[in-house]
């Protein structure tokens, strides 16, 4: 548990690392970050080309049995639902009036702000332990690609849904595979995702494959067991850039498993 101050250093400073500042949007954030220091600070920079998008940030919070969404969760989305025109009900399509909040490991919540208002994002994330039923209805929704279900072979899952400032939204599904699940099925792998994907993913410690009802194709978070090694061998200025302005040596590394397959790697998310 880091305290709120050394949260917001790090938000402040990440930031400044991209030449970036805080905006009037971000305040309902950052009046969450400094009421929940028992919370985990990630952070995220979107890059396409030679334009950076810092304004990228998430909260994880451990859930320790509750029954309900965290009420510091949902004042927040609340907040940002008085400023943008946020829909929400997407979200209570899929989860349903029986939700079991209890099977919850860890609710995710982020910000996504953009140069164009009406594209800017909030983000809402649950991380479940064993909840098949949830799996079920997540991976088999309307718009999700059946690969994801071929990809689910680990135990435990992420989902989560897009609320974009113009009133859109989109449920998004993570299947992961950890080292020796992509060793053990390498060979469907490379038949979903490809060979360029797939050999990346033989360096990293996991693999999540992201799909999404909004967007045709998949995306790798890629988890990299030595981060500077890795993204030599990928070797995008870019994307050497935005690592050497992280100041981290712990990242997550997201493409589009087209961009990867096709050798474009100068569009990506990194995490930290």
């Amino acid at each position: 548990m880091q305290s709120a101050d050394v949260q917001i250093k790090k938000f402040s400073r990440h930031l400044a690392s991209f030449a970036s500042r805080e905006t009037p949007l971000c305040i309902p954030f950052l009046d969450l970050l400094r009421a929940s220091p028992e919370a985990h600070l990630e952070c995220s920079c979107k890059v396409y080309g030679d334009t950076v998008n810092p304004a990228r940030f998430n909260l994880w919070y451990k859930n320790n049995g509750g029954s309900g969404l965290n009420p510091k969760i949902v004042a927040f989305l609340e907040h940002y639902a008085e400023i943008a025109s946020i829909d929400r009900s997407l979200y209570y399509e899929v989860t349903g009036t029986d939700f079991l909040y209890e099977k919850v490991r860890y609710n995710v919540v982020g910000i996504d702000l953009r140069p164009d208002i009406d594209s800017s994002r909030i983000k809402l994330w649950h991380i479940v332990g064993d909840y098949p039923a949830m799996e079920t209805r997540a991976l088999g929704f309307a718009g999700i690609s059946p690969d994801a279900r071929r990809l689910k072979v680990h135990k435990g899952f992420l989902f989560g849904f897009d609320f974009v400032f113009s009133g859109a939204s989109a449920l998004k599904v993570y299947p992961v595979m950890h080292d020796y699940e992509i060793r053990e099925h390498n060979a469907m792998l490379r038949d979903i995702v490809g060979e360029k994907v797939t050999m990346l993913a033989e360096h990293c410690h996991r693999v999540s494959f992201g799909f999404s009802t909004d967007k045709v194709g998949a995306s790798a978070h890629m988890i990299p067991y030595d981060a500077s090694d890795f993204i030599a061998k990928i070797g995008s200025r870019q994307l050497s850039d935005a690592f050497s302005a992280t100041g981290s040596t712990g990242i997550i590394v997201a493409m589009d498993v087209g961009d990867i397959n096709s050798g474009e790697y100068h569009t990506f998310n990194l995490y930290y």
